[in-house]
């Protein structure tokens, strides 16, 4: 799904925005972190470090859909070299294999 124009969130912006989240994960504060990673996400945003933090935040909360998610959407839109995309498919791969063992928190 595509974002319109007038609502497509500039890179350098979404930049700020993880290296805001980085910050805010730094002094316990994840849960805004979120929403910034969220953002980039949504935004379709093509380099890898929000996608990162947020599956091992949620991967951390046992968040298993949310981890499945995330990965799919990292392999959607961000252009890395093949072991880096493994690694998103062994996420889901393992996210899969958790959910039918365990509960599903909602993420916070």
């Amino acid at each position: 799904m595509s974002t319109p124009e007038s609502e497509r969130v500039p890179a350098d912006e979404l930049v700020r925005d993880f290296l805001r989240g980085q910050n805010l994960e730094q002094v316990g504060r994840a849960d805004e972190a979120v929403d910034l990673y969220e953002r980039a996400v949504a935004a379709s945003f093509d380099a890898a470090g929000p996608y990162d933090r947020l599956i091992w935040i949620y991967q951390s909360r046992k968040a298993h859909r949310e981890v499945i998610r995330v990965a799919e959407a990292s392999i959607r839109n961000i252009h890395t070299y093949p072991a880096k995309k493994r690694w998103y498919e062994e996420q889901i791969a393992s996210a899969r294999a958790a959910q039918g063992s365990s509960p599903q928190p909602r993420p916070r």
